[in-house]
């Protein structure tokens, strides 16, 4: 069985969807790696650079690949364009563009989902909102979009297996593509690093890339109206208004390495998590480290937080929700036992046991 592994792009920081990619580049070592673009100072050695074959987008400048939204209309042509025609199954991992490659009829193309193109679907029109543009560029957006919308919804029909991440992104690739979902699969956390602390201290923490979608100005929000402390890790576009937006009681840590990472979740009071996530993995993290989940209610974490046991879910996702969640937060009902077992059933080992018995046992059947 000749694999070959494809993905939207490795030119982001390491997330939930590039430690699925390299969790199918250590099931399947021989397979190479298609991706659109890729920085090797960002993926560093989790994927040999030598398994990583990207499309001509790589040889564009290097300001102009860090601004992905203009790539847009090139992207189709460019994922379309690699050459799959030597391998028996192309398992593309795709959050946007990947599950559009081309394969022959003899070839199995198996999608791992994590969502449909969200910013052309669920989170339309939140996208064009908050690209704060003239009336000009928003009407190209528009137009962008619509023909981008298309080209999502036809390419998902070259899928011949879908596996979804999460029973909301199952839905959602029904909503949207009018496809079967053949199976649900969680993609796991890496939770070795993680581990329960015999001491907190009295403060929040919240644990993502900073962009608006993410929804952490409702955590700021929230902890500045109850002045209680807030440490805000991670890095991203939003930051600057998020500064503006604080108090005194919340912090940025920034990007942290994994020793710290580890160190915060464990000491953290609870984990805000107000943003509806497809699957979700630093709430996996956190309760790995004993440390409760106070969380939208709403997507995939209402599949991981068992409410009552590992955490609170929310709704609707504002200010004032929050605030009634965390006044009501009583964190001595959670035990660190009771968190960790709710995180050990999402873990890599059950990734790759599970993905690699469904790949093997869906290349049999269309053989057959």
């Amino acid at each position: 069985m000749k694999v070959a592994i494809v993905h939207d792009w490795l030119n982001t920081k390491f997330g939930g969807a590039e430690n699925v990619v390299a969790e199918l580049a250590d099931l399947y070592p021989e397979a190479p790696i298609y991706t659109l673009l890729y920085a090797p100072e960002l993926v560093g050695d989790r994927i040999h650079p030598g398994r990583i074959h990207t499309s001509f987008l790589q040889k564009l400048p290097r300001w102009l690949r860090r601004r992905s939204r203009y790539l847009l209309p090139l992207i189709p042509m460019a994922i379309e364009q690699f050459d799959l025609s030597a391998y028996d199954v192309v398992i593309s991992s795709s959050s946007a563009f990947a599950k559009g490659v081309i394969t022959r009829p003899e070839t199995l193309h198996i999608c791992y989902c994590h969502t449909p193109m969200r910013f052309v679907w669920d989170y339309w029109p939140g996208y064009v909102e908050e690209q704060h543009v003239g009336h000009i560029q928003r009407g190209a957006i528009h137009v962008l979009t619509s023909r981008l919308r298309l080209w999502d919804y036809y390419s998902a029909a070259r899928v011949d297996r879908w596996v979804a991440n999460s029973h909301t992104t199952a839905q959602r690739i029904k909503k949207y593509y009018h496809q079967e979902v053949a199976a649900m699969i969680y993609p796991g956390a890496d939770t070795s690093q993680f581990a329960p602390s015999t001491k907190t201290s009295d403060y929040f923490v919240t644990l993502s890339s900073l962009t608006p979608y993410k929804k952490i100005d409702v955590a700021i929000a929230a902890c500045n109206r109850l002045e209680r402390r807030l440490i805000v890790v991670g890095d991203g576009p939003d930051r600057p208004r998020l500064e503006r937006l604080a108090g005194p009681t919340i912090e940025f840590a920034g990007r942290v390495n994994d020793t710290e990472r580890a160190h915060l979740l464990a000491g953290a009071r609870a984990m805000l998590f107000p943003n509806e996530e497809d699957f979700g993995i630093a709430p996996i993290e956190a309760m790995a480290s004993g440390t409760p989940v106070i969380a939208f209610g709403r997507g995939g974490l209402t599949e991981t937080i068992a409410p009552g046991v590992s955490g609170i879910l929310f709704q609707p996702q504002s200010v004032e929700a929050l605030v009634a969640a965390i006044t009501d937060f009583q964190p001595t009902k959670f035990t660190a036992a009771a968190l960790t077992r709710q995180a050990a059933k999402f873990t890599t080992a059950a990734f790759r046991k599970n993905i690699k018995t469904y790949v093997q046992k869906a290349y049999d059947d269309y053989r057959a």
